[in-house]
């Protein structure tokens, strides 16, 4: 078994840095930030999809330009949710697909920046693929490179769960992520903590 992870509301705590990301994307094109609830219930897809949907009046590319070169710095705020560490420091296959891009405030930053550049099978950013969450694109890119179908999706959002479904996999939400439980519910089991989501993998 293939066990893919989403990243953001599901390995790292990065709502802080979204907001502030967003802060500043909107201010520099004299708007207020959209609400909270907003931002979050989008997050899992592409960036300039998101600002697209948050402001279909203003130009999404420099919003997204903006928003990202806040995030290299608000980056500083991503932690690691509680028992993520003990739960990767166990030996499972494992990948990431992801809304975020491959570069820059993206995928490949984040693994690096926690250390786990030689934890993943795979690690694919939103743009990998030409059609991303909630399309199942990334998870089938991800069964071609390392060769297996027993795949099992984790995330935060209905995205996640939408595109293992899609696939054709096994998909399992998380409570303490971006969307609400209840609402993932709807599309697969939901676990409450790291310790649950061990269980329920068998690792």
């Amino acid at each position: 078994m293939l066990v893919v992870f989403d990243l953001d509301g599901t390995l790292i705590d990065s709502t802080r840095a979204l907001l502030e990301s967003h802060k500043a994307a909107w201010k520099s094109v004299g708007l207020k930030s959209p609400p909270k609830e907003d931002i979050l219930s989008l997050t899992g897809l592409p960036l300039i999809e998101i600002m697209q949907k948050l402001g279909p009046d203003q130009d999404p590319m420099a919003l997204a330009e903006v928003y990202s070169q806040a995030y290299v710095r608000a980056s500083r705020h991503e932690c690691l949710f509680e028992g993520i560490s003990d739960l990767l420091a166990r030996p499972f296959r494992a990948a990431v697909a992801t809304g975020k891009s491959q570069r820059v405030c993206g995928a490949d930053r984040v693994v690096r920046q926690f250390g786990f550049e030689n934890r993943f099978e795979v690690v694919l950013g939103g743009n990998s693929v030409s059609k991303p969450k909630p399309n199942p694109d990334l998870l089938f890119s991800i069964m071609k490179k390392t060769g297996t179908e027993n795949i099992v999706m984790i995330g935060d959002t209905t995205y996640d769960l939408e595109m293992a479904h899609a696939a054709g996999v096994r998909g399992i939400g998380v409570s303490w992520g971006h969307h609400p439980p209840e609402i993932l519910q709807k599309w697969a089991p939901v676990v409450n903590s790291v310790k649950e989501l061990g269980e329920i993998l068998g690792v």
